[in-house]
């Protein structure tokens, strides 16, 4: 989540949806106000919920409404399947201790929690745990009834575009897009899924499917 007043935008930043790309690019501007941090504890939380924020917002007395509203969607099996990448190779990162990575304690933990979720389990069980486990993408973007509250629903296929007419609708000229946090593989798709976990996927993640017309 990223706010910045003087260009009255928030970004509600869903996981694995191209979001450290938009921290990489904007943060270095010195345009951004408040940076959510990685604990669900703080005032705004990195990855929050649209309906969370404006809740912060009402709190602060900021007004909603003034502020541009910008998310990110991807296509929810290539979502959960960067999920099963990213987690995959940080485990194998934390046991040869890569030097890529600062091992600090919440990245000692965060590598002992990827480590222990491939153990001893093959790989259809470890996508299906994810596919449980994480929020669907409608979520973040959309209030208790179903209704978005967000004013654009950008997507990741598109996304150099995407981010170049958000910058132009807040107003900052814009900047090289980065792109970060990518996860190696040798794996694809076709390795993983199998129908059930394609039918949950359907089933959990409808609202984005039928939003942008995802299809697997």
């Amino acid at each position: 989540m990223l706010i910045s007043h003087k260009h009255r935008f928030i970004t509600i930043d869903i996981p694995k949806t191209g979001t450290r790309s938009l921290r990489e690019s904007l943060f270095p501007l010195g345009i951004i106000d408040i940076r959510g941090l990685p604990d669900h504890r703080a005032e705004f939380y990195q990855h929050d919920f649209a309906t969370r924020a404006k809740k912060q917002f009402e709190k602060n007395g900021w007004n909603w409404n003034d502020y541009f509203k910008f998310t990110i969607v991807r296509n929810p099996w290539a979502r959960y399947f960067s999920f099963f990448k990213y987690f995959k190779n940080y485990g194998e990162k934390y046991l040869r201790r890569d030097e890529s990575i600062n091992w600090r304690h919440p990245e000692l933990n965060q590598g002992k929690l990827c480590v222990e979720l491939f153990k001893n389990k093959d790989d259809q069980t470890v996508l299906k745990n994810i596919i449980l486990n994480n929020d669907p993408q409608d979520s973040y973007y959309c209030d208790t009834n179903g209704e978005i509250i967000v004013d654009h629903i950008a997507s990741f296929e598109n996304l150099e575009n995407e981010f170049v007419l958000f910058c132009n609708q807040v107003g900052i000229s814009s900047p090289i897009l980065h792109h970060g946090n990518k996860s190696s593989s040798s794996q694809n798709m076709d390795d993983i899924y199998n129908q059930e976990l394609i039918d949950l996927v359907s089933l959990k993640e409808k609202g984005a499917i039928e939003l942008k017309g995802y299809h697997i």
